[in-house]
């Protein structure tokens, strides 16, 4: 009974002493899995926000676009309605000058009626204090045929004076009321141009004013655009970090690889010509001075890309700038990163373990590309440094 019982409380130590270390393990690796779906659900959700970013961005784009052109438009535009202020400003001149000549027609005018009317009304009070003689009376008052003649012409001459002055007061008053109409026109042409020119100006105001704001708008959107994008990366860094805590972790439990260091194998054979270096340039898709964080590799669309060293998968699909992306981790703070994937050209998956010269992606121009290449980098401890060193 008693060889039983010890039987049965050696095989209870055996079984704690061998299954519980595999069951420790086994919840810590789910552990470790749990907390790494959660990682890539937030991961998952930043995607998301990244792609309405994307969308919003290229919505600011084409908004940016059209707003440029409407600006191009109004400039036009205030360059005509300037010429056309100008046309109206010497119209105004023209016009002031017209109706102050009217006016001193008209006022001459009016002097030489003043004048005859004296004329004649002296002729009247003469007539007046002398007596009322009439024209026959003059004539048969003669002494002689010689005087009546002389008479007959003088009264001739007076009736010719009278009825020239006359006709030249009606004259001179029809072109004072010709000049005063046409005064009058060129007055209200005046106010109307002047009222025209004010009008043309304060439409030239509002648009200057639009311009402004539009202006403003623009830059205030495209500010704010280039936070959110610099946010986006800065909580992928994070994100990824933290997987690679956790896979860190993971690799830990099974005794995994760990980069211990030494030459990286170059990203794609045969292509050793590069585009572009690591450095600060200006950015050919944003045309600002920014740090380009990898070196570029032109290539053919489709040409494979290989895993520059062993290590565990961080990232596996789109990445904003960097179009289709991969990113493994090599352990001691190493990291590679593989942009600019074509489409349907990412070859391993989140979490999985690749080997040195494995295959893990194909060359395309997805992201801020103008055209087929690799865009290659190497992190370390999440910082991009020149990859040129790790593969000399």
């Amino acid at each position: 009974m008693r060889k039983i019982l010890f039987a049965v409380l050696a095989a209870v130590l055996l079984f704690s002493l061998v299954i519980h270390p595999k069951e420790g393990y086994t919840s810590a690796q789910s552990d470790i899995d749990n907390a790494l779906a959660k990682v890539k659900k937030q991961e998952a959700e930043m995607q998301k926000k990244r792609e309405e970013v994307k969308q919003q961005s290229a919505v600011l784009d084409a908004t940016k676009g059209q707003e440029e052109k409407n600006l191009q438009k109004i400039m036009a535009d205030i360059k005509k309605q300037a010429n056309k202020l100008g046309v109206l400003n010497q119209q105004i001149v023209d016009g002031t000058i017209a109706a102050k000549e009217a006016g001193v027609l008209s006022d001459e005018a009016d002097e030489r009626v003043k004048s005859r009317d004296a004329l004649l009304k002296s002729r009247l009070r003469l007539m007046y204090m002398n007596g009322s003689v009439s024209y026959m009376d003059v004539l048969f008052s003669a002494t002689s045929f010689s005087d009546f003649l002389d008479r007959f012409l003088a009264l001739q001459s007076v009736v010719g004076q009278d009825k020239q002055i006359l006709e030249k007061n009606k004259e001179d008053r029809e072109t004072q009321v010709v000049k005063k109409k046409e005064m009058d026109k060129h007055l209200a042409e005046v106010q109307s141009l002047a009222l025209e020119a004010e009008a043309t100006k304060d439409r030239l105001s509002n648009q200057e004013k639009k311009k402004e704001v539009l202006l403003a708008s623009l830059d205030q959107n495209i500010e704010q655009l280039d936070g959110i994008d610099e946010e986006a990366e800065k909580k992928l860094i994070a994100l990824a970090s933290e997987k690679a805590q956790l896979n860190k972790k993971k690799k830990e439990l099974a005794d995994s690889f760990k980069y211990s260091g030494g030459q990286l194998l170059w990203p794609l054979p045969g292509r050793t010509s590069m585009s572009d270096g690591f450095g600060y340039r200006i950015d050919p898709i944003k045309h600002v001075r920014k740090l380009h964080k990898g070196v570029d590799i032109p290539a053919p669309e489709g040409t494979a890309i290989v895993a520059a060293e062993s290590g565990v998968v961080l990232i596996a699909s789109t990445v904003s700038g960097y179009g289709n992306t991969v990113v493994i981790d090599h352990g001691n703070g190493i990291w590679t990163w593989y942009g600019h994937i074509r489409e349907g050209g990412i070859k391993v998956k989140e979490g999985r373990t690749v080997t040195r010269g494995q295959k893990i992606a194909e060359v395309g121009s997805t992201g801020d590309s103008t055209g087929n290449h690799l865009h290659f980098e190497v992190r370390k401890n999440e910082v991009a440094v020149n990859p040129l060193p790790y593969l000399k």
